[in-house]
């Protein structure tokens, strides 16, 4: 047994200074993860993080963390003092487009290209490729959670063994993050029969979109929030099979249970989209009366964006209408299971969202912008929608699906099947027989030092 030192720029919540608690974004999820292997494996997992203010040490989630205050323009320097301070092996958990100087026989994880800006200088991106140079030269082996750093590095960069860059997408726990019950009302005496096709229907993972889930007739509401499309019976992707298809006809009155809900499952930053999903929420809003939208993410206190969005929220002519919560990582699936639709709307920056993963995994149908890994995840019109980072091409596809409850209905049940690929099992077994050949290399010659 020894221990396994991770570097990162983020774990605990140094942004507002609360270093007790595991920031909620999708970088910290991934460590959390991982240390959760680590500790699998037999071994111990420690957190070496920056710190926006001063020097922390910390104990979370069975974890031991330290932070530390840094020169914001001279990340690789806060690198090398967390390096020297590692008790074990060394995994650089971030920052890899810096020009740090690598321990020896160390592992790396890319999260995403986050140089993808269209009007980032030229000069700034060849910088970036030589630092990503420095990476392949000085690591084992780089893992990256999307396929688009794997194709940069071999695109920009040089390297002899193909197998240096290890593709692991992201994963979501598909047993946790299941689609919701229904939420509409049904006649007492016919409930429980319906609730239990909605489960066989779940467990069965049949492609049949005719099925009880999707056959059930709604009435969404009155005037401009009204489905096209709700009665017609039939889904796009219908099709004959062999053989008599046995489906239960619920014959009950069923009554909406709530308004439309959008959810935005982000952090409310620049890069996750926040400007455009507001622009988009404030036609949306106004043109649909029985709407609401959701704002399910981390918000940094005194920022910029944070002081923004607080104002835009305080002064909406429909402020009742619009939500802003943080959710624990155990908590979150009830907002997927209070939406109807869900939005990843990534300017640029962008891995294999867990956000986005999630989503799916609950039944919804997500509208994302084609940018990083996301396009690894969403096939555009078959278990998604796909679309340019931007407010206008968000807006019109948020107006489709608000607009269909038949194409919410047919992207979410294809966004459940896809997702169970990307299941947690499968990347905790992935990244075992990669910790497993990387420490035996090591030989955790280190151990454990005080």
């Amino acid at each position: 047994m020894g221990v396994v030192s991770i570097l990162t720029h983020s774990f605990t919540d140094g942004y507002n200074r609360e270093f007790g608690r595991v920031f909620g974004g999708g970088l910290e999820r991934y460590i959390l993860d991982l240390c959760s292997v680590i500790r699998g494996l037999g071994h111990i997992p420690e957190v070496h993080q920056l710190s926006y203010f001063e020097a922390f040490q910390t104990r979370t989630e069975q974890i031991d963390v330290f932070g530390y205050a840094y020169d914001m323009n001279d990340v690789p320097e806060a690198f090398d003092r967390m390096a020297a301070a590692a008790r074990g092996p060394v995994i650089y958990a971030s920052c890899l487009w810096q020009p740090i100087t690598y321990k020896p026989g160390s592992l790396g994880i890319c999260h995403g290209i986050n140089w993808d800006r269209p009007g980032l200088p030229l000069e700034t991106k060849q910088q970036v490729a030589e630092h990503i140079q420095l990476a392949l030269d000085g690591l084992v082996r780089i893992v990256s959670v999307d396929s688009h750093f794997q194709t940069f590095c071999r695109a920009a960069c040089t390297y002899t063994d193909p197998r240096q860059v290890v593709l692991i997408p992201n994963a979501v726990d598909t047993s946790y993050f299941t689609p919701a019950p229904p939420t509409r009302t049904l006649e007492q005496e016919r409930e429980d029969e319906w609730l239990a096709a909605w489960k066989s229907d779940l467990a069965s993972h049949e492609e049949n979109v005719g099925a009880v889930i999707s056959g059930v007739q709604v009435a969404e509401g009155k005037g401009k929030t009204s489905v096209d499309g709700a009665d017609s019976g039939k889904h796009e992707g219908d099709c004959d099979r062999e053989g008599p298809v046995e489906k239960k006809a619920v014959d009950a009155r069923v009554t909406s249970a709530r308004p439309l809900r959008i959810i935005y499952p982000r952090r409310i930053s620049m890069e996750r989209g926040i400007i455009p999903m507001m622009l988009a929420a404030d036609k949306l809003l106004g043109a649909f009366p029985d709407l609401e939208i959701e704002f399910a993410g981390e918000l940094v206190e005194g920022s910029t964006v944070g002081r923004a969005f607080r104002y835009w929220h305080r002064t909406h002519p429909h402020a009742d209408r619009i939500n802003q919560r943080t959710y624990d990582f155990r908590d979150i699936r009830e907002a997927y299971h209070q939406a109807d639709i869900a939005v990843i709307p990534t300017v640029f920056s962008e891995g294999t969202s867990y956000a986005c993963l999630e989503a799916m995994s609950c039944g919804l149908p997500v509208i994302a912008s084609n940018v990083g890994g996301l396009n690894d995840l969403i096939q555009d019109g078959f278990n998604g929608l796909l679309v340019p980072p931007g407010e206008q091409e968000l807006t019109a596809a948020l107006v489709r699906l608000v607009q269909d409850r038949a194409e919410r209905e047919r992207l979410g049940i294809y966004a459940r099947e896809t997702a169970l690929s990307y299941d947690l099992s499968r990347w905790r077994s992935r990244w075992s027989t990669v910790l497993e050949s990387f420490l035996a290399e090591t030989g955790l010659k280190e151990g454990i030092r005080g």
